[in-house]
């Protein structure tokens, strides 16, 4: 049977610490998940003691180690999500004792479609290695509805429809790029280091330090990536994004110090000449509608120019976000709107958030990390 196989028993000897804490402890992993014989342990966790949030414990019979996660919620969460569960098996298997260096070492970035289509891939990816990451791997991803709700699972329940809806529609408007990436040798998680450094959602409020005010990020959505915020997301998303053969391969370059540049960039060569080019202003958007509703035959329908630029005009001035009345206007005088064209408005104009709503787990990119109880207690 080959190594990294479901169905492998993997027994990694270690003493079990009652610290997670613990930098030199080493790890524990032995799992035989098919037989019912055993419950997995999660490596460094301990294998006798169960996630305890407020006292109580996770009911997986997995506990998450601290390593992976400051938050005591996610770690909670994370203990009977199976895109993680899948990942750290796989991590396991595959690393041995190397799974705590591929933890503090590594991080992924999605480049996402918005990055393809306005071709700010390749900068994206000088921008990282530039800042000290090495390229381990990179994966095509082709999300899904359902991939974009497994992905955003704890941070959507705080989300308005309109910010659901139009994650759907870019999202799956074209491949992604996955990229590992490592940055060996500092203090802390090189999840920590790129969250911090890629920058807040928000373009107002990134900075000249940060990678999404470098390469140029457009509106709340339209950021151009998706980083993991702690070593416990970048195995659960790589849970999701990936599947089983996948992981194994990366996680296997992880081990072996891949150099994957060359890789990375002959594949977002490859995706953004599959892809259109998209300009994702949005002033020079509602120009391309403005100058469609001029063009349209005044024999068939009544001429929509003026009741479109009425409202294009409020839209530029501030005074409307009312992105449905222009596409309903526009739809009613057969004025052609592209999918792109309708992506880029929509995520301009809508409020993202449900008002005085909380995501169940906190967003990194805000900078703002609540206290662990407050958190626990959304």
């Amino acid at each position: 049977m080959k190594p990294g196989s479901r169905f492998t028993r993997i027994s990694i000897p270690c003493r079990a610490g009652p610290s997670d804490l613990d930098e030199e402890a080493p790890l524990q992993y032995v799992s035989d998940v098919y037989s019912g014989k055993s419950t997995p342990a999660i490596p460094g966790s301990g294998s006798e003691k169960h996630n305890p949030v407020d006292g109580a414990g996770s009911g997986s019979g997995r506990l998450v180690p601290n390593f992976l996660s400051t938050l005591p919620i996610k770690r909670s969460l994370y203990s009977t999500d199976s895109y993680f569960l899948d990942s750290i098996e796989d991590l396991a298997a595959v690393a041995g004792d190397s799974f705590r260096r591929f933890c503090r070492d590594h991080t992924l970035l999605l480049l996402k479609p918005d990055a393809i289509v306005s071709r700010r891939a390749p900068a994206v990816l000088r921008w990282v290695t530039d800042h000290g990451f090495s390229i381990v791997g990179a994966v095509p991803v082709m999300f899904t509805r359902h991939t974009v709700r497994a992905l955003w699972q704890y941070g959507l329940n705080a989300a308005s429809r309109d910010r659901r809806d139009t994650a759907d529609l870019y999202m799956t408007a074209g491949e992604c790029v996955l990229l590992l990436l490592a940055q060996a040798g500092q203090a802390e998680s090189a999840t920590a280091i790129l969250s911090r450094a890629k920058g807040p959602a928000e373009p107002e409020n990134c900075r000249p330090h940060h990678l999404r005010y470098a390469v140029g990020s457009f509106n709340y959505q339209l950021n151009l990536v998706h980083g993991a915020d702690e070593p416990a997301d970048l195995l659960r998303e790589l849970g999701i994004l990936c599947d089983h053969d996948q992981r194994l391969r990366l996680f296997s370059a992880a081990v072996a110090d891949v150099d994957g540049t060359a890789a990375a960039y002959a594949l977002v060569d490859r995706v953004q000449n599959t892809a259109p080019e998209v300009d994702l202003d949005l002033g020079r958007t509602l120009d391309e509608i403005a100058v469609a509703a001029n063009h349209v035959e005044p024999t068939r329908v009544p001429d929509p120019a003026p009741e479109l630029a009425r409202v294009i005009t409020r839209i530029r001035a501030g005074e409307s976000r009312d992105w449905r009345q222009l596409f309903e206007l526009a739809e009613k005088y057969q004025v052609k709107i592209t999918m792109w064209q309708r992506i880029v408005i929509a995520t301009y104009l809508l409020d993202p958030h449900i008002p005085g709503a909380v995501s169940m787990l906190p967003d990194a990119s805000t900078g703002v990390i609540p206290h662990a109880t407050e958190i626990h207690h959304r």
